[in-house]
């Protein structure tokens, strides 16, 4: 496959750079500077903290790189997840309960309004999930996991719960642009979530567009496409007027798919943990998808016993 790669335009803003000024004192006479002298050591070690506090705040590097690494030492987590995702009939909205545990990866899931339940580990059971469809035909399911009918109504997959995947399409977007951070990138006012204290910042990529790519290779889908060029796999979906996922596209195949993940991100990160609890996410035509982290257990202990199907208060 041949991926023109993205080349952003000049822009006149610097971002993540805080200028500050410092002005002094007006002429004094020549007894006054005197006195004023023998001051001077002791004004700058009493003022020396304050200098000290403001100069200390993270820029957007370090604060991007701290949410990087935070993730990275994630062993096993559990949360609440409210979602929002944008679909050609309106925004699908869900609340879910997640456990995850990173490597080897397996999850367990629960839409708290639906009582649907899945569970997946990477690997086992053919691959495939176990679905409590808490309904018809009240038996369990075993789904492909990127298949047609778990990924119905959802713009992601269920192995992208947690932040390995954040992370993965994060990094991407702001490594594949050497200027990123003066160009693109700004730190927000901080602010406060799910009553934490949370660092902002906001990507913005303002020639976000589309391009032109072609098929190449045998075996290609919407999946694979867009896992190779971290892209939405929705977005390159509906932008071609595709209805598969998975199907395998043929050699030679035009498509048009975004040349980066999404045009404004804004993410807000847990001052204690340094990991992303709220994303909103934004394409050429408007707010695209919405994610909210809440009741965060970061490596608690995590039997094995929690990601089988007779765990106590599942419902398989």
């Amino acid at each position: 496959m041949t991926f023109r790669h993205y080349k952003p335009a000049g822009t006149t803003n610097t971002y993540c750079k805080k200028k500050g000024y410092v002005t002094g004192p007006p002429g004094f006479k020549y007894a006054a500077r005197r006195a004023a002298a023998a001051l001077y050591p002791a004004l700058f070690f009493l003022s020396a903290p304050a200098m000290n506090a403001q100069t200390s705040q993270p820029g957007c590097e370090q604060i991007f790189n701290m949410m990087i690494n935070a993730i990275d030492q994630v062993k096993t987590l559990r949360f609440n997840l409210h979602s929002e995702e944008r679909f050609a009939t309106g925004f699908v909205v869900v609340n879910s309960m997640i456990k995850v545990n990173t490597a080897p990866y397996k999850v367990y899931y629960k839409d708290l309004a639906r009582g649907v339940e899945a569970l997946w580990l990477l690997g086992q059971n053919d691959n495939e999930a176990i679905i409590n469809p808490n309904g018809f035909p009240y038996v369990n399911l075993r789904l492909d996991p990127y298949g047609k009918i778990m990924h119905k109504d959802a713009h992601q997959t269920i192995d992208r719960l947690g932040y390995s995947y954040i992370r993965k399409i994060l990094y991407h977007s702001v490594n594949q642009f050497p200027d990123a951070y003066k160009k693109y990138i700004i730190r927000g006012e901080d602010t406060d979530y799910d009553g934490n204290s949370c660092y902002k910042l906001v990507m913005n990529f303002t020639d976000f567009h589309y391009l032109t790519v072609m098929v190449q290779n045998k075996g290609e889908s919407v999946n694979s496409i867009a896992d190779s060029f971290y892209l939405n796999n929705y977005l390159v979906l509906t932008a071609n007027g595709l209805t598969s996922y998975e199907e395998e596209l043929k050699p030679g195949t035009i498509l048009s798919v975004p040349d980066v993940y999404a045009k404004t991100s804004v993410i807000v990160i847990r001052k204690d943990l340094n990991l992303p609890v709220y994303l909103r996410i934004y394409d050429n035509k408007g707010l695209f998808e919405v994610y909210g982290f809440t009741n965060i257990q970061v490596n608690t202990p995590m039997p094995d016993a929690e990601f089988t199907e007779d765990y106590p208060g599942y419902n398989f």
